[in-house]
């Protein structure tokens, strides 16, 4: 049964994530990066032009990863946790096919916490396949924009 301490962690974690900057990288990694490999990742990480995708990537993603230790070392209530997010599972859903490489190139640890946590929830793995169906048709829709001159930064090519 959750406590009160469970809910005032899951209020402060809101409150993280309703930072100006955390509000940005979250919309990035949510509506603007559909990964289709590890090395999409990698390069995403690694890119001098827009470093700031890179920090958007590893900010989200560090976050559900720490969201989720929490949870796995018994901090915070499973349920309530699974009641309240659902954002976790988009990020997963996009990282889960590349894990293996994306632990070849960054640790064996590269988002445990967010995998363990994530497999134990019911059915996790029809949850995840149908947030696929429906990223990839948001990657679709976004790439569809982006080529008929829309710029989520701003501006156009008109």
């Amino acid at each position: 049964m959750a406590t009160h301490e469970d809910a005032q962690l899951i209020l402060k974690l809101y409150e993280l994530r309703r930072d100006p900057v955390m509000r940005e990288a979250r919309d990035f990694v949510a509506f603007r990066f559909f990964p289709e490999s590890a090395q999409d990742i990698k390069d995403l990480l690694f890119d001098k032009r827009n470093p700031v995708y890179g920090a958007y990537w590893r900010q989200v993603t560090t976050y559900w990863d720490m969201a989720a230790a929490l949870v796995n070392h018994g901090a915070l209530d499973e349920a309530m946790f699974f009641d309240t997010n659902t954002e976790c599972f988009a990020v997963f859903a996009k990282m889960e096919p590349f894990l293996p490489e994306l632990r070849d190139m960054f640790g064996p640890w590269y988002m445990v916490n967010l995998e363990k946590l994530i497999r134990r929830y019911p059915n996790y793995s029809e949850r995840l396949a149908g947030l696929r169906t429906r990223l990839k048709l948001y990657g679709e829709a976004y790439k569809s924009r982006k080529t008929r001159g829309f710029h989520p930064e701003g501006g156009s090519d008109e």
